[in-house]
């Protein structure tokens, strides 16, 4: 039987394994791609070709010229959308592709 003191929470392990995985940015696009799938409306998910995450900016290729020009103008809202649901991430911009 393991000492209280030696005990952790699966949680505290997962985040752990994967702060130290060689899969992190996977994850993290993944997560990004989870929460941009909740917080934005359909029409602008199904016109969400791809997603990436590299340097502290989210990469999106949006297939509508329209959606994308409107995207970019409330892009500090969608920001700070972003920030409060994955607060563990850094997100410094993002760039409509």
């Amino acid at each position: 039987m393991q000492n209280s003191n030696q005990t952790q929470s699966l949680k505290e392990l997962l985040n752990r394994f994967i702060e130290t995985s060689p899969f992190q940015k996977q994850i993290t696009a993944a997560s990004i791609r989870t929460v941009w799938q909740k917080a934005m409306p359909k029409t602008v998910c199904d016109r969400t070709e791809k997603l990436y995450y590299y340097n502290d900016k989210i990469f999106l290729k949006i297939t509508s010229a329209a959606l994308r020009h409107e995207l970019q103008f409330n892009k500090d809202k969608i920001i700070a959308l972003l920030k409060e649901n994955i607060p563990k991430i850094a997100i410094q911009d993002i760039v409509f592709l």
